[in-house]
């Protein structure tokens, strides 16, 4: 009998992940149920209890013990200038959806910004000093190849977008390509077609998706490409405008504009509307995003919607899976177009 004891009492280093296993639901579940929270199936719930029993399983310092001694940080690192981080809402929906979905975990976000002129060694400085469990990397201007070689291969790592084709990490991304097809279709169809697009930062994969979205629209009406109208951008609102008044100047004509994103689209708008240039009625313009300032925006604005707080929370969702010993396979979530005052018929 006493060797059955002190055989239980050695097993009590139990990690969260063996009790969502058993309870066959998710690390996320478990946690809510440790913690009380809301939309939780009876079920699952029963099952996650029998498994908290079974194991004697004692939820103090969850993360630190998700699987034996880790540190339960998980950092989200973004190389943004501040402009587009601190203006631009996506990233603040971005944050949010991953946020929630790591604490949800019982396990602890940490917000990395790096500046495009900062030095790689002092990221991975970083993060070897903050022991972090897992990585979620957005918008890396940088080549791919140079930077896996210098993560620690025991670290969990999911990019959030697809960022050139990393044949050693997953990713969660959208179909921009899709996005800047619909975008630039709509424009068409709603009579538009000398279209220029102010594209993304082109150095993302993102913003090359876009583009060929563009112009596989472009193609497919029978629409002669015009290099003049492909105007390269950077996502920012002070960029665009600065290339619409370039445009303006150089008195290119145009009837239409799909830009790379909802700031950009701001952008282009506040500059004709300066100029005396109608919108709609004169330039019809298409954003990406969907994020709050299209909606709020006068004349509001038509643009793709992405699934903004969900990119960031299945990012999150397949970082714990692979913390989990789960393999985890690259996400493609869909997109839409949502017609506003921008492009409406007059």
């Amino acid at each position: 009998m006493s060797s059955r004891i002190n055989k239980s009492t050695k097993h009590t280093e139990v990690t969260i992940d063996q009790v969502a296993k058993a309870a066959n639901v998710s690390i996320a579940t478990v946690s809510r149920v440790l913690n009380g929270s809301a939309n939780v199936s009876p079920e699952k719930e029963k099952a996650v209890r029998k498994a908290v029993a079974k194991y004697n399983f004692t939820p103090n310092a969850t993360a630190r013990r998700l699987a034996g001694g880790r540190s339960g940080l998980i950092a989200l690192l973004m190389e943004e200038s501040s402009e587009e981080f601190f203006l631009n809402p996506f990233w603040g929906q971005v944050v949010q959806g991953f946020s929630a979905a790591i604490t949800d975990a019982g396990l602890h976000p940490l917000l990395l910004i790096r500046p495009k002129s900062g030095t790689e060694d002092s990221v991975f400085s970083t993060l070897q000093a903050g022991q972090m469990d897992g990585l979620a990397i957005f918008s890396w201007h940088r080549p791919l190849k140079s930077f896996e070689k210098m993560l620690d291969p025991k670290m969990a790592v999911v990019f959030g977008g697809d960022l050139g084709g990393s044949k050693k990490y997953p990713y969660v991304d959208v179909d921009n390509v899709k996005g800047g097809y619909l975008a630039t279709k709509h424009l068409i169809d709603s009579g538009c077609r000398n279209i220029v697009t102010i594209t993304g930062d082109l150095k993302l994969q993102s913003g090359r998706d876009r583009l060929e979205g563009y112009e596989k629209a472009i193609n497919n009406a029978g629409l002669v490409p015009n290099d003049d109208l492909i105007i390269h951008g950077d996502y920012t609102q002070s960029k665009s405008e600065a290339l619409v008044r370039q445009l303006l100047k150089k008195k290119i004509k145009f009837d239409g504009v799909f830009a790379g994103n909802d700031l950009s689209a701001l952008g282009v708008i506040n500059v004709l509307l300066q100029n005396g240039i109608a919108v709609p009625k004169k330039v019809k313009v298409v954003g990406f995003d969907d994020s709050p300032i299209a909606s709020r925006n006068e004349p509001s604005i038509t643009t793709i919607r992405q699934p903004i707080r969900e990119l960031g929370a299945q990012v999150a969702q397949s970082l714990l899976a692979i913390l989990s010993g789960q393999e985890v396979e690259d996400k493609l979530l869909d997109v839409k177009l949502i017609k506003r005052e921008s492009t409406a018929v007059k």
